[in-house]
């Protein structure tokens, strides 16, 4: 069985498009860095709390003063 010169070529360009697209990910252009912050800054509080800074920059939950609502644990 030959092959035909079309088939070639097309099998060739099947090959590279497959190539380029394996290769879309990884770029080789230059990327800005910039950083992202800890993940340990990333806290949640519960309701009730809110997230406050302390001087040395570290953050903690702090009691919202504004709220007056009692909790179940609160009324036993």
């Amino acid at each position: 069985m030959k092959v035909s010169p079309m088939r070639i070529r097309i099998l060739v360009a099947a090959a590279a498009v497959i190539t380029l697209a394996a290769c879309s990910d990884s770029s080789t252009a230059p990327k800005q860095l910039r950083p992202t912050g800890r993940t340990a800054d990333m806290i949640e509080c519960r309701s009730g709390y809110h997230i406050a800074t302390r001087d040395d920059g570290s953050q903690y939950c702090e009691q919202d003063l504004g709220s007056n609502m009692a909790t179940p644990a609160d009324t036993l």
